[in-house]
């Protein structure tokens, strides 16, 4: 943005410019979970189910059986097909229902279809995109080849604030100081490495008081250079490369229907390709990572989405909220990639989509209809 120009808080979109559940990767589950049979959860606002057919195939799908609204995650697996367990409707992997016991001879209803969404499994986990199509591929961190790390188990915890209140953080320098206890080196620098991205990299002294931030300066490093992407919204990729140790993590945030926002972590490591060796690094490390944000999180209650008390020392964040309130929710066109690993910006190069912050006010009528 041009130095000359000013922002007031005008200039901060209106809190009805954000759509309610962005389209965006999120966390289903574990893998493990869906191996046997099928798994319903309520995600988004809605109950989703997620399966695996006989010969493998992975789905994610509204669970709510169009006949009379039983939870398929009750239901089995038969063949190809997921079974409700009330009157064995059976649909495929497609949503389709492919059979209705009884109706030998007559065609399946044309109601009977349910809504899908693309769906991508790593490092042990099924993530979903909430839209017909993806508009980017499931993301990792840049320059990083996904099949070189290990991914360690799964954390939680609930912001209390809604999801762009969240992704803010990322963007907020002046919480880092007051929140994490980390004095700035120099000026952040804020890019858009792929579209629907926005990243924050910057360089800090790890200066709290904390047990945690103790053993950082003992073991690892007074000093580290962060980068934290917000890709489509609701995903978070965090690394912090201090002297003598690298971190990696990212944080799939959920949308609730109560305004608070829910935050699946999970931490990543290079693979040493010694299991044992793994786990205990990913353990340590999710143990630093999920104890330095839950206790943020702890701290921050209350936070409230509020335009008109932004003013001019809330430039980043004012940036940040009229790139978050115009990212596109729905593709012009099809879909360029698939969902395959590799790494994400080689995956994403050919999209021709708009990465800088653009009008706040141009796609929140789109995604409502979601």
């Amino acid at each position: 943005m041009p130095a000359e120009l000013s922002i007031s808080a005008s200039h901060a979109p209106a809190a009805d410019q954000f759509v309610e559940y962005p389209a965006c990767w999120y966390l289903f589950g574990a893998s493990a979970e869906v191996q046997k049979r099928p798994l319903s959860k309520q995600i988004l606002g809605r109950q989703l189910v997620a399966f695996r057919t006989a010969s493998g195939k992975l789905a994610v799908m509204d669970a709510n059986c169009t006949h009379l609204g039983a939870d398929l995650g009750c239901g089995q697996i038969v063949g190809e097909t997921i079974q409700c367990p009330f009157h064995s409707w059976r649909y495929g992997a497609d949503g389709v229902c492919k059979h209705v016991p009884g109706a030998a001879g007559k065609s399946v209803p044309s109601f009977a279809r349910l809504r899908t969404y693309p769906v991508a499994e790593r490092h042990g986990y099924v993530f979903f995109f909430n839209g017909t199509q993806p508009l980017f591929p499931l993301p990792f961190f840049f320059g990083e080849d996904p099949a070189e790390y290990v991914g360690g188990g799964l954390f939680r915890y609930v912001a209390d604030c809604n999801w762009y209140m969240n992704a803010a953080h990322a963007f907020d320098m002046q919480h880092f100081a007051s929140v994490h206890e980390r004095e700035l080196i120099g000026p952040p620098e804020v890019d858009y490495p792929a579209p629907f991205s926005r990243r924050n990299r910057y360089s800090a002294k790890v200066v709290g008081r904390s047990v945690f931030d103790r053993l950082l300066r003992r073991f690892v490093g007074k000093t580290v250079e962060i980068t934290i992407s917000v890709c489509g919204g609701t995903f978070l990729m965090v690394t912090g490369d201090f002297g003598r140790a690298h971190s990696r993590f990212i944080i799939a945030a959920q949308p609730r229907e109560d305004g608070q926002t829910l935050c699946e972590g999970i931490v990543f490591a290079r693979s040493t390709r010694v299991p044992l060796l793994d786990k205990l690094n990913l353990a340590v490390r999710r143990m630093f990572t999920h104890g330095y944000l839950a206790a943020e999180a702890r701290q921050l209650r209350g936070t409230r989405y509020n335009p008109g008390s932004l003013g001019s020392t809330d430039l980043d964040m004012i940036e940040f909220f009229q790139w978050a309130a115009s990212l596109p929710q729905t593709a012009p066109t099809s879909t360029p990639f698939s969902t395959s690993e590799g790494r994400y910006e080689d995956n994403v190069r050919s999209l021709v989509v708009p990465m800088d912050r653009g009008p706040a006010s141009t796609t929140a009528g789109a995604a409502a209809e979601r």
